[in-house]
């Protein structure tokens, strides 16, 4: 609804949203007697040129299928709606194996499904990305390969082990 402010919570504290036809006003929130600056930032990253609006499929990936190829790492992504992107990852998950038991070739629940993802996540455990990719790919698949430590911890306890 235009003109109505909106109180919101952000990783960067609360603020209130006043949308207009020229966009949106954030103004924070006025029990806040010191708002973090990264707040001002927030009406421009909605509309920034940098922001993907559509989901994005690699060329190579929808021409040929999966599975690598000479254009990964330089080819051309192809725009498309949001109803034909779900189906497509629908339809990959399915040939993964989600929701059918084990693809042919597994020989454990999600042993072909790796379960990293970095994701950025906000406050709180629910938006935290790895938790959600892991309830959905126990749900999908059974399970995932998952990944422990970080390239920190890991590489010194290999280092550990040379001196």
């Amino acid at each position: 609804m235009l003109g109505a402010k909106r109180l919101h919570s952000s990783h960067w504290g609360a603020f209130r949203a006043e949308l207009s036809d020229g966009g949106m006003t954030v103004l924070p929130f006025e029990n806040d007697h010191d708002p973090a600056p990264m707040l001002a930032n927030i009406a421009a990253a909605k509309d920034h040129p940098a922001r993907l609006s559509r989901p994005l499929v690699r060329r190579g990936w929808l021409e040929d299928g999966p599975g690598p190829d000479d254009r990964r790492g330089s080819d051309a992504y192809v725009e498309m709606d949001w109803e034909e992107a779900l189906d497509l990852t629908a339809r990959e998950l399915v040939r993964l194996g989600a929701l059918a038991g084990l693809p042919e070739s597994g020989p454990l629940p999600g042993a072909h499904v790796f379960g990293g993802s970095y994701g950025w996540s906000s406050a709180g455990r629910f938006h935290h990305a790895q938790s959600q990719v892991h309830r959905f790919l126990n749900v999908a698949f059974g399970g995932y390969v998952a990944s422990v430590d970080t390239y920190s911890s890991a590489a010194g306890a290999v280092i550990l082990d040379l001196v």
